[in-house]
């Protein structure tokens, strides 16, 4: 997981597979964060595991009205919808995703 900050905004990038752990090392992670504006980008993640999404919706629902405006991106589809549930911006990956199983 890299990580950086600056002039109120935070960026965090995943890779590897997005399990449980992953997903309570990012909520730690977004809830130590003092930046306005956090993005997270998920397009280097290999592959998304069931328990994973459901830790990080779980996670994401706590955080609601902490301050901090998060975005994500490189989120497959059936992520973004629960995303959306929980009013987080999804915003275009800036590249091909690794978990999607078509070619660019």
């Amino acid at each position: 997981m890299a990580t950086g900050s600056g002039s109120g905004k935070a960026r965090i990038h995943l890779s590897g597979v997005f399990d449980g752990s992953r997903a309570m090392e990012l909520a730690s992670w977004l809830r130590r964060e003092r930046a306005a504006e956090i993005s997270v980008d998920f397009s280097d993640v290999d592959r998304f595991e069931a328990f994973g999404v459901d830790v990080l919706f779980r996670e994401l629902a706590g955080l609601k009205g902490a301050g901090a405006t998060v975005r994500c991106c490189g989120i497959p589809p059936c992520v973004t919808e629960g995303l959306d549930a929980l009013g987080i911006a999804v915003m275009p990956s800036p590249r091909h995703p690794r978990w999607a199983p078509w070619a660019p």
